[in-house]
């Protein structure tokens, strides 16, 4: 018998946490952008999604 495998999302919404591999996945594939683009992004604004996401939209302008 096999384990279910549980989507997981992160531990914590308010926040993007760019050293949890699970986390990465999770904020890339919300944000459709590259690890390397997301830890770009937190380099430069934070770990607020919402900050993330606004500086993601900007950059593919």
């Amino acid at each position: 018998m096999s384990i279910p495998r549980v989507k997981r999302g992160p531990y914590a919404n308010n926040r993007v946490n760019p050293h949890e591999l699970n986390e990465i996945k999770y904020w890339c594939q919300k944000f459709t952008c590259s690890e390397f683009q997301l830890k770009n992004a937190v380099t430069a604004v934070g770990t607020s999604p919402d900050a993330v996401r606004h500086f993601l939209k900007d950059k593919a302008k």
